[in-house]
């Protein structure tokens, strides 16, 4: 089939379809508005957006000082230059809030849980320079709808319109954001103009559904540990119109990344960057020893490799991570991170010659297993609070320590019968023709629980079962 999509014009920009920005001392937006989105073919087709891909190109100019012998700043890294991302809609609100989501978390987390750990972007090879050079950077990432869990992907992804006199923005940080990337003591900087156009990639259907809203959050509990608790997972946090509790796809315990000079100074992934409240655990450093997830088969485990190793298989194939040559461009790229089984840059006893090492990027609790095996109905239901305790061998110390979670929620009855009628295809509560089916549960069961993650089928009032 030919490509699908609809390029998003800027907000208040007139019509202008690119946004331009120069960085500077400050945080600025980048800001889009959805407007004019069809949701109908002419063949009569319901269109539903399946991502929202986003594309920046602009430039980094090595600092003052920079040697020529170590790497610009890696894909992961290069997500530090973006801060919070907000999706908004006047249907359904806040669909990715601004305290929640980051490039960081977009580009480097979401795509192992989204898409099978299948990045977006085109791979390239490690680009060296000396000092004052000037290198273009193009940089891609997605806001997903759809996901490789659960029966099928598009069950998640909203009817277009309902995008429709929205918001899509997202943060440009300050030029001095990339500084510690790249080198110990110096840099890149930002430089240049920075463009960015969005486009909404959708797909047709010939059923009217209503998709299972997803939430992806951040919690960022402050604790020295053991005890670690999530407060109010799958309340609504911005998602108009669903109820409480989840369906939990995706639990990750950040780590605070690479601080080997191989992986440039800093954080490899950013990810406590883009939220600024501390340095975050080491796994490998602190030497997690224990996990007790009471909620889980595995009450306590002190074989937290084997959580690792279970991750990895899945996700598959497991990659190494090559040497680098300083100054010369080697068949590394900047795809080519964790997961991976050893780095020979980190041969040092617990670095080297364990799954557990500094460069994990998180720890996975929970993760998704991939279509056709997984069913929606097979995730990890919470309602509430979640705690669960772990131990580590070398203290810590009190910190901020952030989750990342895939809440796949529900909406309300009202919500529907709200969403059918802005579809055109009201309910016969309120004198139409239309009433609906929960897709993959049996009708007469369902009820509020049940529904938690469940898409809806649009159906005539004659259906049995109908609701």
């Amino acid at each position: 089939m030919s490509a699908n999509f609809v390029q998003v014009s800027t907000f208040g920009g007139g019509g202008g379809r690119t946004q331009t920005l120069v960085p500077g001392v400050g945080t600025q937006l980048f800001q889009f508005a959805p407007t004019g989105l069809p949701g109908v073919t002419d063949g009569g087709d319901r269109i539903y957006a399946e991502r929202i891909r986003v594309r920046v190109t602009g430039n980094i100019t090595r600092n003052a000082g920079g040697a020529a012998t170590t790497p610009a700043p890696n894909w992961e890294q290069l997500a530090q230059a973006f801060g919070k991302v907000h999706v908004f809609s006047p249907d359904l609100q806040e669909i990715v809030p601004l305290g929640h989501n980051t490039v960081p978390l977009l580009a480097n987390h979401d795509q192992f849980t989204t898409n099978g750990q299948r990045p977006i972007t085109r791979k390239r090879s490690t680009e060296f320079g000396t000092t004052g050079i000037s290198l273009p950077i193009e940089y891609e990432f997605e806001i997903p709808f759809a996901r490789d869990y659960g029966v099928r992907p598009t069950d998640f992804c909203p009817w277009l319109p309902l995008l429709d006199q929205g918001v899509i923005e997202f943060e440009l940080r300050p030029s001095n954001a990339l500084a510690t990337f790249g080198e110990t003591s110096t840099g890149w900087t930002m430089s240049g103009n920075w463009t960015a156009e969005v486009v909404i990639d959708w797909f047709t259907d010939k059923q009217s559904l209503i998709h299972a809203p997803v939430g992806s959050r951040i919690y960022q509990p402050v604790t020295a540990g053991p005890e670690f608790i999530l407060k109010n997972v799958g309340g609504a946090k911005g998602y108009d119109g669903v109820v409480a509790g989840c369906r939990l796809a995706t639990l990750s315990w950040l780590a605070a990344g690479a601080t080997n000079p191989n992986f440039g100074a800093g954080h490899d992934n950013g990810f406590y960057a883009a939220y600024s409240p501390g340095s975050g655990p080491s796994f490998g450093s602190n030497l997690l020893t224990r996990i007790d997830l009471p909620w889980r088969m595995q009450k306590s485990i002190n074989a937290v490799t084997a959580y690792l190793g279970a991750f990895l298989a899945d996700q598959g194939p497991v990659r190494f991570r090559a040497n680098l040559s300083a100054g010369a461009t080697v068949t590394d790229n900047d795809l080519a991170n964790w997961p991976y089984t050893m780095d020979p840059a980190m041969s040092n006893g617990t670095n080297g010659r364990s799954l557990l090492i500094d460069a994990l990027d998180f720890f996975p609790l929970i993760w998704p297993d991939h279509a056709p095996r997984q069913k929606i109905s097979d995730m990890q239901k919470v309602n509430g609070d979640l705690t669960f305790t772990a131990d580590f061998a070398n203290a810590v110390g009190l910190t901020t320590h952030l989750f990342r979670t895939d809440e796949v929620l529900a909406f309300s009855r009202v919500k529907v019968l709200d969403i059918m009628d802005r579809m055109g295809q009201t309910h016969v509560d309120r004198g139409g023709v239309w009433r609906y089916i929960v897709k993959y549960g049996d009708p007469k069961q369902a009820n509020v629980s049940t529904q938690w993650g469940m898409p809806l089928k649009i159906v005539t009032a004659d259906q049995p079962g109908a609701l």
